[in-house]
């Protein structure tokens, strides 16, 4: 794939995430339609802030870090975008229900490290036995 296709894409997820979280923003009133309209932001913010950081990840590796393979630097980044929006969220979900607390936070935070500590390792593993 094209690194300029990429960016493109990546721009466009965000823009259009970025849209559709204004018009729920603007439109959606979250006293009246209860659940749904807090499952329907917590998706387009995931999705917003997935496409943010990964266009921004891409575009820090591209431009501090000379890659061999772009493969392996976009699949790196994108795992990582998709970890740090779900972090995100999650930290909203447990702020809307009122269940956010430091220790609750440090143990999804040390789920999150260890998921990206497994998919690091991993990839170690696979190297070494080649």
């Amino acid at each position: 794939m094209d690194a300029k296709v990429l960016k493109l894409s990546l721009a466009a997820i965000f823009l259009i995430s970025l849209a559709s979280l204004g018009a729920i923003i603007l439109f959606i009133n979250p006293y009246k339609t209860g659940f749904f309209s807090l499952a329907l932001f917590s998706v387009v913010l995931s999705m917003m802030l997935f496409g943010l950081f990964s266009g921004l990840g891409f575009w820090l590796r591209r431009k501090y870090v000379t890659p061999r393979n772009l493969d392996r630097i976009l699949g790196m980044v994108l795992r990582q975008a998709m970890l740090i929006a779900i972090l995100t969220a999650t930290y909203l979900w447990l702020s809307h229900f009122r269940l956010f607390k430091v220790w609750t936070a440090l143990i999804i935070l040390f789920l999150i490290i260890s998921m990206e500590y497994y998919f690091l390792a991993r990839h170690q593993y696979t190297n070494s036995r080649e």
